[in-house]
Protein backbone atom coordinates (compact mmCIF):
# COMPACT_ATOMS: atom_id res chain seq x y z
CA UNK A 1 0.00 0.00 0.00
CA UNK A 2 2.98 2.63 1.00
CA UNK A 3 4.14 1.91 -2.89
CA UNK A 4 0.79 2.71 -4.72
CA UNK A 5 1.26 5.96 -2.46
CA UNK A 6 4.51 6.42 -3.50
CA UNK A 7 3.92 5.69 -7.00
CA UNK A 8 0.80 8.21 -6.98
CA UNK A 9 2.60 11.10 -4.89
CA UNK A 10 5.61 10.42 -7.59
CA UNK A 11 3.00 10.70 -10.55
CA UNK A 12 1.81 13.90 -9.03
CA UNK A 13 5.23 15.53 -8.68
CA UNK A 14 5.72 14.77 -12.29
CA UNK A 15 2.53 15.89 -13.45
CA UNK A 16 3.40 19.66 -11.10
CA UNK A 17 6.47 19.76 -13.23
CA UNK A 18 5.33 19.65 -16.71
CA UNK A 19 2.06 21.99 -16.02
CA UNK A 20 5.00 25.07 -14.50
CA UNK A 21 7.51 24.82 -17.36
CA UNK A 22 7.89 28.61 -18.60
CA UNK A 23 6.44 29.22 -21.75
CA UNK A 24 7.43 31.23 -24.80
CA UNK A 25 6.78 35.08 -25.46
CA UNK A 26 4.63 34.78 -28.67
CA UNK A 27 6.96 38.27 -30.07
CA UNK A 28 10.07 36.17 -29.50
CA UNK A 29 9.35 33.33 -31.32
CA UNK A 30 10.62 33.12 -35.64
CA UNK A 31 10.45 30.55 -37.89
CA UNK A 32 7.56 28.73 -39.53
CA UNK A 33 4.21 28.54 -37.95
CA UNK A 34 1.86 26.72 -40.40
CA UNK A 35 2.83 24.92 -43.88
CA UNK A 36 0.10 23.33 -45.86
CA UNK A 37 0.01 21.38 -50.11
CA UNK A 38 -3.23 19.45 -51.73
CA UNK A 39 -3.26 19.03 -55.00
CA UNK A 40 -0.20 21.85 -55.99
CA UNK A 41 -0.98 24.35 -53.98
CA UNK A 42 0.85 25.64 -51.04
CA UNK A 43 1.74 27.51 -48.38
CA UNK A 44 3.92 28.50 -46.17
CA UNK A 45 3.09 31.27 -42.83
CA UNK A 46 6.53 32.54 -41.48
CA UNK A 47 6.33 34.53 -37.97
CA UNK A 48 9.69 37.03 -37.94
CA UNK A 49 9.87 39.40 -35.33
CA UNK A 50 6.12 39.64 -35.05
CA UNK A 51 5.47 40.16 -39.09
CA UNK A 52 3.65 37.05 -40.69
CA UNK A 53 5.33 36.52 -44.44
CA UNK A 54 3.59 34.01 -47.02
CA UNK A 55 4.84 32.00 -49.24
CA UNK A 56 2.19 30.81 -51.82
CA UNK A 57 2.64 28.30 -54.88
CA UNK A 58 0.97 26.65 -57.28
CA UNK A 59 3.05 23.77 -59.08
CA UNK A 60 6.44 25.53 -58.18
CA UNK A 61 5.46 28.81 -58.76
CA UNK A 62 5.58 30.80 -55.61
CA UNK A 63 5.24 34.21 -54.66
CA UNK A 64 6.32 35.80 -51.21
CA UNK A 65 3.27 38.10 -49.42
CA UNK A 66 3.91 40.20 -45.81
CA UNK A 67 0.66 39.79 -44.45
CA UNK A 68 -1.26 43.45 -44.24
CA UNK A 69 -4.77 44.51 -43.78
CA UNK A 70 -5.70 44.16 -47.01
CA UNK A 71 -4.89 41.14 -47.85
CA UNK A 72 -5.05 39.14 -44.49
CA UNK A 73 -8.48 37.89 -45.32
CA UNK A 74 -7.33 36.38 -49.03
CA UNK A 75 -4.26 35.12 -47.35
CA UNK A 76 -5.98 33.46 -44.52
CA UNK A 77 -8.83 32.13 -47.24
CA UNK A 78 -6.06 30.94 -49.05
CA UNK A 79 -4.98 29.01 -46.39
CA UNK A 80 -8.50 27.40 -45.66
CA UNK A 81 -9.26 26.08 -49.00
CA UNK A 82 -5.56 24.58 -49.17
CA UNK A 83 -6.53 23.12 -45.89
CA UNK A 84 -9.61 22.03 -46.93
CA UNK A 85 -8.49 20.55 -50.01
CA UNK A 86 -5.79 18.30 -48.10
CA UNK A 87 -8.55 16.87 -45.61
CA UNK A 88 -10.89 16.09 -48.04
CA UNK A 89 -8.22 14.18 -50.49
CA UNK A 90 -7.17 12.42 -47.16
CA UNK A 91 -10.91 11.56 -46.79
CA UNK A 92 -11.33 10.58 -50.31
CA UNK A 93 -7.75 8.41 -50.20
CA UNK A 94 -9.79 6.39 -47.01
CA UNK A 95 -12.83 5.79 -48.36
CA UNK A 96 -11.69 4.71 -51.66
CA UNK A 97 -9.12 2.10 -49.93
CA UNK A 98 -12.19 0.82 -48.15
CA UNK A 99 -14.60 0.82 -50.60
CA UNK A 100 -11.55 -1.42 -52.80
CA UNK A 101 -11.00 -3.35 -49.53
CA UNK A 102 -14.99 -4.21 -49.20
CA UNK A 103 -15.10 -5.36 -52.90
CA UNK A 104 -12.14 -7.66 -52.63
CA UNK A 105 -13.49 -9.36 -49.57
CA UNK A 106 -16.86 -9.97 -51.31
CA UNK A 107 -15.14 -11.40 -54.37
CA UNK A 108 -12.68 -13.43 -52.89
CA UNK A 109 -15.77 -14.66 -50.57
CA UNK A 110 -17.88 -15.16 -53.39
CA UNK A 111 -15.36 -17.49 -55.01
CA UNK A 112 -14.75 -19.36 -52.30
CA UNK A 113 -18.37 -19.84 -51.02
CA UNK A 114 -21.51 -18.65 -52.85
CA UNK A 115 -23.67 -20.06 -50.22
CA UNK A 116 -21.90 -17.62 -47.40
CA UNK A 117 -22.68 -14.25 -49.14
CA UNK A 118 -26.55 -15.07 -49.71
CA UNK A 119 -27.23 -13.59 -45.54
CA UNK A 120 -24.56 -10.95 -45.81
CA UNK A 121 -26.34 -9.13 -48.88
CA UNK A 122 -27.89 -6.40 -47.25
CA UNK A 123 -24.93 -5.67 -45.26
CA UNK A 124 -22.46 -5.30 -48.19
CA UNK A 125 -25.21 -3.44 -50.39
CA UNK A 126 -25.26 -1.23 -47.18
CA UNK A 127 -21.55 -0.65 -46.70
CA UNK A 128 -20.68 -0.36 -50.68
CA UNK A 129 -23.88 2.27 -50.64
CA UNK A 130 -22.00 3.98 -47.95
CA UNK A 131 -18.38 4.17 -49.21
CA UNK A 132 -19.88 5.37 -52.81
CA UNK A 133 -22.07 7.47 -50.80
CA UNK A 134 -18.75 9.00 -48.90
CA UNK A 135 -16.81 9.15 -52.21
CA UNK A 136 -18.86 11.17 -54.20
CA UNK A 137 -19.54 13.96 -51.23
CA UNK A 138 -16.02 13.92 -50.59
CA UNK A 139 -15.04 14.56 -54.12
CA UNK A 140 -17.69 17.24 -54.96
CA UNK A 141 -16.12 19.06 -51.32
CA UNK A 142 -12.43 18.60 -52.59
CA UNK A 143 -13.72 19.86 -56.17
CA UNK A 144 -14.92 23.17 -53.91
CA UNK A 145 -11.63 23.41 -52.20
CA UNK A 146 -10.12 23.28 -54.92
CA UNK A 147 -11.80 26.10 -56.98
CA UNK A 148 -11.43 28.21 -53.72
CA UNK A 149 -7.73 27.79 -53.74
CA UNK A 150 -7.41 28.56 -57.58
CA UNK A 151 -9.34 31.45 -56.79
CA UNK A 152 -7.94 33.20 -53.84
CA UNK A 153 -4.53 31.92 -55.18
CA UNK A 154 -5.52 34.16 -58.68
CA UNK A 155 -6.52 37.01 -56.82
CA UNK A 156 -3.68 37.37 -54.52
CA UNK A 157 -1.33 37.41 -57.83
CA UNK A 158 -3.03 40.29 -58.80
Amino acid sequence: MRRFYLLLFLSFILCLSGCTQGEEEPGDYSGIVSDGRAMGFEYILTLDKGNFSWEIGYKRNTSIYKESAENEKDLESFKHAVDDSQSALTTLMITGTFLFIVVVLTFFIYKKNKNMLKGARAIIVIVVGFAIYHSLTTSVELSRSLQDAEYYYLLLLK
